[in-house]
């Protein structure tokens, strides 16, 4: 579980057998500044974790990097760390992971010169397909099955662009943003993807991607 200040694991029994701290601190000498932060998360049903730790070091009036690492770590039950990623780093305004709703299947966001990749991948960590690389990575997505994925990306002072993937059949569709009512998606576990109630964009079963003519779209069934 993640609380304000730590991630908590428990045995089967329901006992506290873990704690990861999450925060961030600063320390200095008279060389250098140094600053470390842990951020994490888990997955909805309460199976795996992530941590990402990011160090850096800095002259003392903080104009120049002497050093700099991030390390992302998965973890199973007990807390056990079952890989780790030092490419991975946390967009803008989101988390460097995100889990399907049974934790099986990830998204991770890379991040290196030549720009942002984003890595599928199981729980066990072997890569499935890394689309990319995109400028700016601004969001990302996964549905709940884990077979689609939505990432929003930008071109700086270009463009900004949403690319869909199907996990599966490894396809990929992309729409510019301006397509969707104020730019904002929603993806289903049938790979249909609506702006606002809107379906504008569809993944056949087992097909390649099929652009839907938004001015012919269909509104969300309702439940």
């Amino acid at each position: 579980r993640r609380q304000a200040s730590s991630l908590l694991f428990y045995d089967p029994s329901g006992a506290l057998s873990a704690e990861i701290g999450l925060g961030r601190w600063e320390d200095s000498d008279p060389a250098r500044v140094n600053a470390r932060s842990i951020t994490g998360g888990a997955s909805l049903d309460g199976r795996f974790a992530w941590t990402l730790e990011s160090r850096a070091s800095w002259n003392t009036l903080k104009t120049k990097t002497i050093a700099s690492q991030r390390t992302l770590r998965f973890y199973g039950a007990g807390g056990r760390e079952i890989w780790s990623e030092e490419g991975a780093d946390a967009l803008p305004d989101g988390d460097p992971l995100v889990f399907s709703a049974d934790g099986e299947t990830c998204l991770v966001a890379l991040r290196s010169a030549e720009g942002w990749t984003v890595s599928v991948r199981t729980y066990l960590g072997n890569a499935l397909w890394e689309p990319g690389p995109f400028p700016r990575l601004e969001a990302m997505s996964i549905t709940p099955n884990g077979r689609y994925a939505t990432l929003r990306w930008n071109e700086p002072e270009k463009r900004a662009m949403h690319t869909f993937l199907d996990i599966t059949a490894k396809t990929k569709k992309e729409l510019p943003s301006t397509q969707f009512f104020l730019g904002q998606t929603r993806m289903d576990d049938a790979g249909l993807v609506y702006s606002g109630k809107k379906l504008v964009f569809a993944f056949p079963a087992g097909k390649g991607p099929e652009t839907v003519d938004i001015s012919t779209s269909t509104e969300v069934p309702k439940p």
